[in-house]
């Protein structure tokens, strides 16, 4: 029977890696995303609120060539973070476009004259000094009220261009000039605040090269533009640079920087056959190369891409933030006018008294800290996460992640490494030894090119065929080989019953080898677990997933043994793509569910579940088809996403919370004559610093 002790498993990678290229390179809409020219769908969940299916200046009269500009709400319009429309982002307000250094003169000569007011001068004149301050401070300000009044668009300038046009007919002068320099100065220390952000989630956009140093025909390397660079190109990656253009090692030796797209910290060694991905950097040799993808086609470029793509899906908290603020504007002016008014009319003050009310109601009500720090939540922990090589397209994924409660898991190159190796050498014989067993099926399989017989003989290492006198592979079944005077047959259960050989007493194998027709032994060949699958198994139930399931088209005997190998809850086996489908409809009706696979069969579940996670970006298929992409093909990568996306929720649930809590009691105090003007203006632009500062929080997220 079998010998209890076996030889040490070992593998060896088995297969080539498939490369796709797509069939149309990415163009440039309208919007500014990158994207394939026929998919403009995402366009009615742009957050400007313009339809850009149309070329040109549409009919909302906007010019939506905004793009090269850059918005002080922080966000690089050249990557379309498309929050921010004509005037200033959702919210309506002009959060200082070109401000700058301008800005903060206004912001001081405002208060020079403000100050002056208090000097000895006649009522009249101290009057046109706070008007001139206010004037000055506010004037982009007044002007954006003026137009958004104009077009029906009532937002948060047109708050205060009213509040500060009554407060000064009131003869409160010194309120109106405060308020507006008060407004200035937060909109500023808001734009400050966001801007922090935008270098992290923006440097994503400076990965990739404009140009790569081409091969010429005289043997020189000249610096040309990577777009116009074709597949099979010899290029030089000198040291220092950045990768243009996926290729391959031809010549030389290098560390190669590779944190840009995975998250790793610690650089690799590559080599002549090793395959470099564009935006990694190469530290400190001359690589000599040859492309193996287009410009638009590299890894840096699909990157780019999907995380520009990322900003038109927006998940339900920032479409009801949208909502909110459409309406809720025009409401709470109508709610000032009553305040206004009523009250007289009920005998309970002079409007006058109840005007100065309504001001402090109108300014403290603008939803700026909603509409900027939601958004820009979401945006950072987008960004946080392509730092860390996970990408995440768009704030829905960001929230389903968050959520899910079900994890299901395709088994090949998933849960497992995708690479065959030997895990067990069993002999049969007592005269043999499990290493004499493998070398002798290592002899054998040396003559085949199938997978299974190159992960024996990567596991013996290299061996001595010199003895062998005659050799013939049989498709489908195994190998036979004479060595001297004996003859042996390596293979499956199938080649030794056609040689006559009894294998019905033993446990299933992959790899039987008989001696002259005498079974010597056999050996199991399998798929490995990933070395982190268990742990990461382990840590997405901590996170709050009551269930792990394993969807595969393999055998059953292989499935459950991954099944317990990685502590998965539940394995269904030996599955068609439609199955899984099947299969995973069902999962879903328990709960968020998230499929995480790598190859072309995985699409459609990938397409399906709430939350579809690619491995790596070998298959533009399943890249294409899921929400979540994990560049550093790490399945540890998936728990840190999770948490990063609980995490994003957290933050942007407790902005809402915070903000309508303070407006909500300053509203209150302001209806009640028991709120000052300033603290009506913290309501306003404190609350938006504050909400900003928390959700760029997220930036800083370590694993």
């Amino acid at each position: 029977m079998a010998n209890p002790n076996h030889a040490n498993a070992c593998c060896a990678q088995t297969g080539a890696s498939i490369k796709h290229t797509h069939a149309d390179s990415p163009s440039a809409c309208q919007c500014g995303c990158h994207h394939d020219s026929h998919d403009h769908s995402h366009h009615e969940d742009c957050t400007c609120g313009h339809d850009h299916s149309h070329h040109g200046d549409c009919a909302c009269g906007h010019d939506h060539s905004h793009h090269g500009a850059t918005c002080a709400c922080g966000l690089d319009h050249e990557i379309d973070f498309a929050h921010c429309a004509e005037d200033g982002c959702a919210c309506g307000h002009d959060h200082e476009h070109g401000g700058g250094k301008g800005a903060w003169a206004a912001i001081l000569v405002a208060a020079l004259f403000t100050g002056c007011s208090f000097l000895p001068v006649p009522e009249l004149a101290a009057q046109i000094l706070l008007a001139a301050a206010a004037l000055i401070a506010g004037f982009p300000l007044f002007w954006a009220g003026i137009k958004s009044i104009l077009r029906l668009r009532l937002d948060e300038t047109a708050l205060l261009l009213i509040a500060v046009g009554a407060a000064m007919a009131l003869g409160e002068f010194w309120e109106g000039a405060l308020v507006t320099i008060l407004f200035r100065l937060g909109n500023q220390l808001e734009a400050i605040a966001v801007a922090r952000s935008k270098k992290s989630i923006a440097s994503l956009t400076k990965i990739r090269p404009e140009t790569a140093n081409l091969l010429q025909p005289d043997g020189s390397y000249t610096p040309v533009q990577a777009a116009s660079i074709g597949v099979g190109s010899s290029i030089l990656v000198k040291p220092g640079e950045r990768v243009p253009l996926d290729a391959v090692v031809e010549s030389g030796e290098s560390m190669v920087d590779t944190s840009v797209l995975t998250g790793e910290s610690l650089p690799r060694q590559v080599g002549p056959g090793d395959e470099l991905l564009s935006g990694m950097v190469n530290q400190d040799g001359a690589l000599h190369c040859r492309t193996t993808n287009t410009f638009s086609d590299s890894a840096a470029s699909r990157i780019i891409q999907l995380v520009q793509e990322s900003s038109a899906k927006k998940g339900n908290t920032e479409k009801l933030i949208s909502k909110f603020s459409i309406v809720y504007t025009p409401f709470i002016i109508l709610a000032a006018i009553l305040l206004t008014v009523v009250p007289p009319l009920l005998g309970l003050g002079p409007v006058s008294m109840w005007l100065s009310r309504s001001l402090v109601f109108l300014v403290a009500s603008c939803p700026c800290a909603l509409v900027i720090s939601i958004p820009l939540s979401f945006f950072a922990g987008i960004g946080a996460g392509s730092r860390s090589g996970v990408l995440v397209k768009g704030s829905k994924a960001l929230e389903a992640l968050a959520k899910t409660r079900n994890a299901v898991f395709d088994k090949t190159g998933t849960l497992t490494t995708g690479k065959l190796s030997v895990t067990g050498v069993f002999p049969v014989d007592e005269s043999i030894s499990p290493q004499e067993l493998l070398r002798l099926c290592a002899v054998g399989e040396s003559f085949s090119a199938h997978p299974m017989a190159q992960a024996i003989v990567a596991c013996h290492g290299p061996v001595d065929t010199s003895g062998v006198t005659r050799s013939q592979e049989l498709p489908g079944m195994g190998v036979f080989y004479q060595l001297g005077s004996e003859e042996y047959w390596c293979g499956s259960e199938r080649l030794m019953k056609k040689q006559g050989v009894d294998v019905s007493s033993l446990p299933a194998a992959n790899v039987y080898l008989a001696k002259n027709g005498t079974i010597l032994g056999y050996l199991t060949v399998a798929d490995t677990l990933r070395p982190d699958a268990q742990k990461t198994l382990e840590q997405l139930k901590a996170l709050g997933v009551r269930q792990t399931v394993i969807l595969t088209g393999d055998n059953t005997q292989t499935a459950q043994k991954i099944r317990e190998e990685s502590g998965a809850d539940q394995v269904w086996a030996e599955l068609m793509p439609a199955d899984k489908v099947d299969h995973l409809e069902q999962i879903k009706q328990s709960g968020s569910t998230l499929f995480v696979g790598d190859g072309m069969n995985d699409a459609p579940v990938l397409a399906m579940a709430d939350v579809g996670v690619a491995m790596g970006l070998g298959t533009d298929a399943a890249i294409e088809a899921a929400d979540v992409v994990l560049v550093s093909d790490r399945l540890s990568d998936l728990p840190q996403a999770v948490k990063l996306a609980k995490r994003t929720l957290s933050i942007a649930k407790f902005n809402i919370w915070f903000a309508l809590s303070i407006k909500a009691a300053v509203l209150i105090l302001g209806a009640c004559g028991m709120a000052a003007m300033w603290m009506a203006v913290f309501a306003d632009v404190g609350v938006s610093i504050l909400a900003v500062l928390n959700a760029t929080r997220i930036l800083r997220v370590r694993k």
